[in-house]
């Protein structure tokens, strides 16, 4: 059993949904957490509810430590409070999850500016706001695990367009942050999750389809695990719930070489079956391996030669458009 006796964790949007499970989650495990909660709804408005307290006095109740935070994580200010509360609470911080967020939607073109940045600020900013203010810490201690939460919104979500771009934010900053830790030598290890559970944030459609499958503890076991000592792995991106667990993927296919300098756009309308093929998908660690990888693909060398991680399977390659 993952064992959190003597870490303290911050877990940022813990008074409700799925950050509250992750919250409940890491105190049975043994760990002290503050719980960072500003009491907004889902579209940023403020309300009068104090859900952070609301969970410390339930962690309390089970016989656990915590400590409430209302500071907003879309200011570098707020990011620095939160920290410094699990510094002076608990003389420690090894854990950080960062899973406060709301979503605005509306057409690019017609939605208030003003609703974009406030998504970008809670979602990517407070990521880096965490972050920057626990890294010192963390680096002194030679010890930190930092999940922060992406959505399957990567691939793709009609209208919520701010909260796709900054989900897939997430993605690069961990992976870039990843190998800022390795190279440093210290062992932090920092990974994106991209949950599903019966949250104020799901639609209706899926919870009906999901039923108890969308626990949201169901979720947090796998955030418990990212953040425990027993996670090794490192710049990754997972999905969870539903009692399932995936890895999620930025891949390169091999694509289409012509060999020789002077490719046409009518070459690539030609060719594009061949662009869209993902067999011999490749997935680069680092940016050197993408480039090259490509560039043993571009001048007909063995693709192998690459630091890339290759997957040999006979994908089928997404159907070109005529």
């Amino acid at each position: 059993m993952t064992d959190l006796t003597g870490r303290v964790a911050v877990v940022s949007g813990a008074g409700r949904g799925i950050g509250r499970a992750h919250a409940l989650h890491l105190a049975r495990l043994g760990a002290a957490v503050v719980v960072n909660d500003i009491g907004v709804g889902v579209n940023g408005a403020e309300t009068a509810e104090n859900p952070a307290s609301d969970v410390v006095a339930e962690i309390s109740r089970a016989g656990g430590r915590a400590t409430a935070s209302t500071d907003s994580v879309a200011t570098a200010d707020g990011g620095g409070a939160i920290v410094d509360l699990a510094l002076r609470e608990y003389g420690r911080l090894d854990i950080v999850i960062h899973n406060a967020g709301i979503i605005g939607a509306g057409p690019v073109a017609t939605q208030p500016w003003e609703d974009i940045e406030a998504v970008m600020a809670v979602h990517l900013h407070g990521a880096y706001h965490l972050i920057r203010a626990a890294w010192p810490t963390m680096a002194a201690a030679n010890f930190g695990r930092i999940v922060l939460t992406s959505s399957g919104a990567i691939f793709g979500h009609p209208l919520a367009h701010a909260y796709a771009a900054a989900k897939a934010g997430i993605i690069g900053l961990t992976k870039s942050l990843a190998l800022e830790a390795e190279a440093a030598g210290i062992d932090i290890k920092i990974n994106a999750l991209a949950p599903i559970g019966a949250t104020r944030m799901a639609r209706d459609e899926q919870k009906s389809r999901w039923g108890e499958l969308m626990d949201p503890d169901a979720v947090s076991a796998v955030a418990a695990y990212l953040a425990s000592p027993q996670c090794r792995v490192s710049g990754e991106a997972f999905h969870g719930g539903g009692g399932h667990v995936s890895r999620i993927v930025l891949g390169i296919g091999r694509g289409w070489a012509k060999g020789e300098p002077g490719i046409t756009a009518g070459d690539i309308a030609t060719h594009l079956t061949e662009v869209m093929d993902l067999r011999g998908l490749a997935i680069p660690k680092t940016t050197n391996e993408m480039t090259d990888f490509l560039y043993q693909v571009a001048t007909g060398r063995s693709a192998t030669l690459s630091g890339a991680e290759i997957i040999p399977t006979e994908a089928r390659g997404a159907k070109a458009e005529s």
